[in-house]
């Protein structure tokens, strides 16, 4: 499938990074095809010392060795994420060779920019000369030498070394700090050796230095967290690609591959490793996408014609986005690759098959760059000490008018209490701008946010529709006239409160299998049946159920969509559901020969599994968040600093999700407002959030230790209360496991069961 055309969207979501991506796929499949990749996994002696891939003028000629560095210095004048783009691409195809290792190098360089490294800037943007790096000193040393400093010692395993002319090298210092140097691969005194490394076809080397004399010029200006940053953001940009390739090749063979007669693709275990894989690389992407923002934010120190940018982000907040990135897309390669292995079975176990080669990579990059939890951590101490990444979106001009249109209309409701502001904006379309008129203003994306913007700077906030915000569509799209007189505008003012009655003790997620009655009459319809697990059904006024209304009909085709008068129908029998909190906020109806109009259908008889799903056309669109941790992670965060290691890690770990979560929405957002589809971000959404603030739950209640097991205001009742509130959270609307058979199906295209 590749990136972009299936699965995702890649790391760029722009239309310019998407025909970038586009451009970098089509010429990889001529410059690096799967044949000239293998023959470097098969090649049986290392690699030689100094020879660069055949391909590496092509990539030169094709201006990719310098998009990511300035034009004053023959670049292509683009970032970090430019570059990620890229490189993502590049991984997919498992490209060869030292791109990465010199793409980094140059990034730094860019960064540290000194009288004695324009040429090389240049030269690497040219393709001249390839580099390589260590992000750790290993054994090297460096003491002051006349004119400069001297090197001794081993560097660590160094990415692509062979291959390199220059080196990127750290080595400590007397007083334990670290100095970074930047080395000629051929100088006197450099020895270097290829590994036989793990991943052939960008293997590592020893790197040697003796008694090197590196001249002042070549001590670099840098901050080993911003080497670090950078090498994580671009690690996991090759991360992404490594583990799209993964789940493309996993979901391939799920759908051709038989097993008892069909495609394993079929089975609910695959579908589930599947889903699992994609929701993983779609995390990995949207928080690499960040990272590199935030590191294009951050600035780079120019010369030669490119003044410095501020430091928008600050080192904090480049460093907290970059741990994140390398604390979940490393990991998502790794994974993803084990899976592919998994789906693949014994196929997958060869030698013969390439799936290992992605596994090879993955292995690569958590060695060099270290494991995931290695992140985590940094990014709770990160957060600890305050670094938090605001999320910003930023409209087109035209939202400056929509915004000025709106200001007047909005200003009905300033100061109003929420229900208040509703009823005051429903009949002028504001309440729900992205309904059709007269219900609405038929706005699209950029209209609608613009309106968001302006109320959240009025102060304006609307009361929620809850179920409504289901119904209302339903009726415009299904309705007839006089249901739509009837219901819209008193439901769109907040005088009309709903519920929904679709779930049965018997079926669950299963709709198909609903067993209440609707028997028609002279009279109407003869309702008879229970639902379960409805909320507000002792409070809404009305509310919308699907019956059958044809028993010998298959599947899904004998469902009606009614709407029922909670208040005054007869034969309605409303008992509170205790839930395991104590509470009571679900219901069972029992409908007893409950007697609806013939008017109470909505769409066509037999048609209501239609109505139930369909929405309209022109979605609502949200507003992403401003800041990316919510309030029960800001509370961990508060308390993490003494706390042990273990306990941190697992808040870094949630930092991650929940950055990744705002990362993922923000993506979505803009998609919508570019006038494209918002892809599987909602569905990841579902996923994720639903995991995550279980997660949230249970730490904060261990985290209370004896005190959690005591349910008293005094102790810990109220975390306790959150915990178990939280077991529904995976239930309801649609378990977990039945998204993630929708994800298999319709976003990957695996075959139904």
């Amino acid at each position: 499938m590749g990136i972009g055309t299936g699965i995702g969207t890649g790391i760029g979501i722009t239309e310019e990074h998407r025909a970038l991506a586009h451009s970098v796929r089509g010429w990889l499949a001529r410059a690096a095809p799967p044949g000239e990749v293998r023959k470097l996994l098969d090649a049986e002696s290392p690699a030689v010392p100094g020879v660069r891939p055949a391909h590496w003028e092509a990539l030169a000629a094709q201006r990719l060795t310098g998009i990511h560095l300035p034009e004053a210095y023959g670049g292509g004048g683009g970032g970090l994420l430019d570059l990620a783009v890229v490189l993502e691409e590049a991984a997919y195809a498992s490209l060869p060779g030292p791109y990465l290792a010199t793409a980094l190098v140059g990034a730094v360089l860019r960064r540290a920019v000194s009288p004695g490294t324009g040429d090389l800037l240049r030269a690497l943007a040219a393709g001249d000369r390839t580099a390589a790096f260590a992000l750790t000193p290993g054994t090297l040393t460096t003491t002051p030498a006349p004119g400069g400093h001297r090197l001794d010692g081993t560097a660590p395993p160094v990415l692509t070394g062979e291959a390199a002319d220059l080196l990127l090298l750290p080595a400590a210092d007397a007083s334990g700090g670290v100095l970074w140097f930047l080395v000629d691969a051929g100088a006197e005194g450099i020895a270097v050796r290829p590994h036989r490394s793990v991943d052939p076809t960008r293997p590592t080397a020893e790197v040697r230095a003796d008694a090197v004399p590196v001249p002042a010029h070549r001590v670099l200006p840098l901050d080993s967290a911003l080497v670090a940053d950078l090498a994580a953001v671009l690690l996991a940009a090759d991360a992404c690609g490594s583990a799209a390739r993964s789940l493309d090749t996993a979901v391939e063979h799920a759908t051709v591959r038989e097993q008892f007669g069909r495609p394993i693709g079929a089975f609910q275990a695959v579908k589930h490793l599947c889903s699992d894989m994609l929701v993983r690389l779609e995390q990995a992407r949207a928080l690499t996408w960040d990272a590199a923002r935030a590191a294009d934010e951050a600035g780079a120190a120019g010369s030669g014609g490119e003044p410095a940018r501020p430091d928008v982000a600050g080192p904090g907040v480049r460093g907290l986005a970059a741990a994140l990135a390398a604390a979940t897309a490393p990991e998502a390669a790794y994974t993803c690759a084990k899976d592919a292995i998994q789906i693949l079975g014994g196929i997958g176990f060869t030698w013969e098959h390439d799936a290992h080669l992605q596994l090879r990579r993955a292995v690569l990059a958590r060695q060099l760059l270290g494991t995931a939890d290695t992140h985590r951590l940094r990014a709770a101490r990160l957060a600890e000490a305050g670094a938090r990444r605001e999320l910003a979106l930023e409209l087109p001009a035209e939202a400056a008018g929509h915004r000025a249109e709106a200001r007047p209309h909005l200003a009905a409701a300033r100061g109003l209490t929420p229900a208040g502001a509703r009823r005051a904006l429903a009949g002028t379309g504001y309440a729900a701008p992205h309904l059709p008129a007269p219900y609405g203003l038929d706005a699209g994306p950029v209209r609608q946010l613009a309106i968001q913007q302006e109320s959240r700077e009025q102060g304006i906030r609307l009361s929620d529709l809850s179920i409504a915000t289901w119904v209302v569509p339903s009726l415009i799209a299904y309705g007839t006239e006089e249901q739509r007189e009837r219901y819209l505008p008193a439901t769109l003012r907040g005088d009309l409160q709903w519920c929904q009655l679709f779930s049965e003790p018997d079926a669950g997620s299963d709709l198909a299998a609903l067993r209440t009655r609707a028997v028609r009459t002279d009279e109407g319809w003869r309702i008879t049946g229970q639902k379960v697990w409805t909320s507000a059904a002792r409070t809404a006024d009305h509310g919308i159920l699907l019956a059958r209304t044809d028993p010998d009909a298959p599947k899904h085709r004998g469902l009606t969509y009614f709407l029922v008068d909670m208040k005054n129908a007869e034969g309605i029998d409303i008992r509170p559901l205790k839930e395991i909190t104590g509470e009571a906020l679900f219901n069972e109806v029992y409908f007893d020969d409950v007697l609806l109009p013939a008017d109470a259908v909505v769409g066509e008889v037999g048609g209501g599994w239609r109505v139930a799903r369909d929405t309209l056309g022109n979605e609502r669109v949200h507003m992403a968040d401003q800041m990316t941790f919510d309030s029960g992670l800001e509370a961990l965060i508060a308390r993490s600093a003494g706390l042990d290691e273990a306990t941190r890690t697992r808040i870094g770990a949630l930092a991650a999700e929940a950055h990744a979560l705002a990362c993922v929405q923000l993506r979505t957002t803009l998609q919508q407002v570019s006038g494209r589809e918002p892809g599987a971000g909602a569905s990841v959404r579902k996923l994720v959030q639903t995991l995550h603030q279980q997660k949230v739950a249970e730490l904060t209640l261990e985290l209370l230790g004896p005190d959690g097991a005591v349910d008293e205001p005094a102790a810990g009742r109220r975390a306790l209360h959150g915990f178990l509130m939280s077991r529904c959270l995976t239930i309801a609307g649609g378990t977990t496991q039945i998204q993630l058979n929708v994800v298999a199906e319709r976003i990957l295209g695996l075959p139904r069961d």
